[in-house]
């Protein structure tokens, strides 16, 4: 079974004909890793930033 994530193409294979999740669970649980992942990196990215504008704003020790 291929997973589509973003730019990337997993083929899968299922060893047991019983899969525990159906295609349409496991597009709805890759939909929710990826949004997690996305939030994630904003939120490094803010992180980043304050930092940079942190950093930015204090006076030199020189």
């Amino acid at each position: 079974m291929p997973l589509f994530i973003e730019n990337t193409t997993i083929e899968t294979t299922v060893i047991d004909q019983d899969m525990p999740l159906t295609e349409a669970q496991i597009e709805k649980l890759v939909k929710l890793i990826m949004q997690r992942l996305a939030t994630e990196a904003r939120d490094q990215q803010s992180r980043r930033s304050a930092t940079r504008l942190r950093n930015e704003s204090l006076p030199d020790s020189e």
